[in-house]
Order: structure tokens, then C-alpha cells, then sequence
């Protein structure tokens, strides 16, 4: 249950950080008319101030690229994503049901999944910013004057943040993560060889600008970024966000699997169904009429598929991913016609591994 907790999260930003005048009048909780537009304010160093609650896109999969209505918004990667051989596995084998999910056993979030859709505040002097995240009650704080990293921590979930200008652009840069966390819901990996770097800016009063850019040689080919704008919402303000005290009884009757260190070991996908035992060279698209089919959470949804008198053995996917994609079980009962675009096994000749399913003018990318 969520509690007001205005005056506790004053009395710890306050104590974080001795705010500076300035500063501290951008903190007011009355709700004032804002002009969007009006140009951004600054630190009494002249420097960017990025105080204030900012409403950010949710972005559970970063291969989307949208605007909201209310003007956030976010330009992702291509899918499928530059995976090494072991960041395909990773990728491939994550189910939140079958191995539990870090979020759902209350584990810190680690950077770029905290910037999910509960509220965040900023507060800023010209030494730190810190960021207050409303889930699970967060917090960073980061020097921003251009300190080295620190020796000989230990690795965690944020990992560790410094903080320099250039120009009006505030960058964080990151490293010693543990590599646990994710860099959304959908599961999208990560590990402890990565370096994440995070650019601010405030082109105006309303408006601010995320650009993240992370390297990590163990999980990904080249590095990978997403471009964000937040908008600044001055009527919001942060609440308590207890986790275990809803979670707890729900770990205990099942309902939600405990999350454990993971491992690099397999889960769901066997050896002789991931992608690099198919002909990603040459994808077809198929149409055809499904005999059989199953969807257990804890492995893989396949379908026997009659394609032009032809039955076809397909492996669709991991059912949790299917379903964030918009591929429902209810889509792949028999009976039910499916175009999809398949590669061919290089070993059996009567099995396919989709990529894509369409329906109607939706594609569908299950990658």
C-alpha cells in the first residue's frame, strides 16, 4: 500500500544534499502554472538545473520506438539486437515465471529499468543530482563534478555513477554493475562487463532529453542506446512504494517465483532449437492451418502447422515474451489460420523457427 510521504522525502533529499536557494524554490510542492516553453533554469553555477518531478515513457522493450500523447517519448534499437552468443542465450532463456523476476522479489532495479512509469523527482546543487525514483522508494546520488571512479567496491545493481559537464549536457557514467539487472521488463540483458553511459539536457523549462548508450562485449556486438524525452509534471508528487509488503505473501503462497542469483546455464531453449541451428539467411513467409499446439509458460510455444499439404514443425517462442509482443495463446489454437515468417532448421527439413506473425496489417516481430 502507497502512503504519502512528502515531508519524510524532504527531510532525506534535504540531508542528501544542501540545496542551494535557487534550487530549493523549484521544489515547491504548490501546483503553479508552468510555461513549458520558457527556457531552463540554472544552478547558481550556471549550469543546467534539472529539479522537478518528470514524467518519463514507459519502455518495457527497447526496440520500440513511440510518442505518447502526452509528449514523452522513445526511439529504440532494431530487433532483433546485436546478441553475442551469450547475450542470445540470455535473451532467449529468460522467464520471469518459470525462474522469478529480481523486480518481483523487490531487488533494486538497477539505472535504466528505474526510469519506469511511477513518478521520479530530481533534486540538484551544483555538486550532486539526485534521483528519487517512486518505485520501491530508489535513490541515486551522483557527484557531478567530474571525480574518478572509485577503487576497490563491489559491484552493484547501479553500479557506480560519476558525473561531468559537457557544455549544458550533464553525463553520467556508469560502471561496476553486477550485471543483474535488466534493461527492461521484457528481460533484454546485461552483464558485468558493461559500461553505461547517460547524457541530460533540458532544452527548456518542460522538457528533458535521456540519451543512454550502453557497452558490453559479453552480451552485445557494437553497443546498443535508446533516445528518451521527459516531460516535467509539477503536479505530481512521490509517494511511499512499499514492495514486499504486497510481494512477501505473495512469494510465499507461489504466486510469484523468488528471484536467485542467476547462472549462465540454459532454462528453456534446448541446444537444438536456438538460432544458430537455423538458416537466418534465408527467412520465408508461410501461411497455413494449425493442428497442434503448446503454450506452457515454463518452455517454449510450438505449433504443427499445415502449410500447402506440407506439416511443419514451428517453434514460436518463450509464451512470456509472445505475450508482451502481442502474440496471445488463444492466436495459435487449432483450427486458426497463421502467416508467419520462418527460418528453416539446417538439420531437419520439416522444422521452422518463426520470426515474425502478421495479422492483418500488424506485424508482429517474436525475436
Amino acid at each position: 500500500m502507497k502512503n504519502h510521504l512528502t515531508l519524510i522525502l524532504a527531510g532525506l533529499a534535504l540531508t542528501a544534499i544542501v540545496l542551494s536557494p535557487a534550487a530549493a524554490s523549484s521544489q515547491t510542492a504548490k501546483v503553479t502554472k508552468v510555461d513549458m516553453k520558457a527556457p531552463a533554469p540554472r544552478l547558481p553555477n550556471g549550469k543546467p538545473d534539472f529539479s522537478g518531478n518528470w514524467t518519463r515513457p514507459f519502455v518495457p522493450d527497447i526496440t520500440r520506438t513511440f510518442t505518447n500523447p502526452d509528449g514523452v517519448s522513445n526511439k529504440g534499437e532494431t530487433n532483433p539486437l546485436p546478441f553475442t552468443a551469450w547475450g542470445q542465450k540470455q535473451w532467449d532463456n529468460y522467464n520471469q515465471v518459470k525462474n522469478g523476476d529480481y523486480a518481483g522479489s523487490c531487488m533494486p532495479f538497477g539505472w535504466i529499468r528505474s526510469f519506469s512509469p511511477h513518478p521520479m523527482q530530481i533534486l540538484q546543487n551544483n555538486e550532486y543530482i539526485s534521483f528519487l525514483f517512486e518505485q520501491s522508494t530508489m535513490f541515486q546520488l551522483v557527484n557531478t563534478e567530474g571525480l574518478p571512479h572509485r577503487k576497490d567496491w563491489p559491484p552493484t545493481w547501479f553500479g557506480d555513477s560519476r558525473g561531468r559537464w559537457e557544455g549544458d549536457t550533464l553525463v553520467i557514467d556508469v560502471v561496476n554493475m553486477n550485471g543483474y539487472a535488466k534493461l527492461g521488463t521484457m528481460g533484454h540483458p546485461m552483464s558485468e562487463q558493461a559500461h553505461l553511459i547517460m547524457r541530460f539536457t533540458r532544452p527548456d523549462m518542460g522538457h528533458m532529453t535521456f540519451d543512454w548508450v550502453l557497452e558490453d562485449p559479453k552480451t552485445y556486438t557494437r553497443p546498443i542506446k535508446n533516445e528518451r524525452i521527459f516531460v516535467l509534471s509539477p503536479e505530481v508528487e512521490l509517494m511511499e512504494y512499499g514492495c514486499m509488503e504486497n510481494n512477501m505473501n505473495t512469494i510465499l503462497e507461489g504466486a510469484i517465483t523468488p528471484w536467485t542469483q542467476p547462472n549462465d546455464d540454459p532454462s528453456i531453449v534446448p541446444a537444438k532449437w536456438e538460432w544458430t541451428e537455423f538458416d537466418l539467411t534465408k527467412p520465408q513467409t508461410y501461411t497455413g492451418v494449425i493442428k497442434e499446439s503448446k503454450w506452457e509458460r515454463d518452455a517454449l510455444a510450438t505449433a504443427r502447422i499445415e502449410v500447402a499439404g506440407k506439416l511443419w514443425d514451428v517453434v514460436l517462442g518463450p509464451p512470456v515474451r509472445l505475450d508482451s509482443r502481442g502474440l496471445d495463446e488463444v492466436d495459435i489454437q487449432p483450427g486458426k489460420t497463421l502467416t508467419f515468417e520462418a527460418v528453416l532448421h539446417k538439420q531437419n527439413s520439416n522444422e521452422l523457427r518463426a520470426q515474425k506473425f502478421t495479422e492483418g496489417k500488424n506485424v508482429i516481430d517474436l525475436r
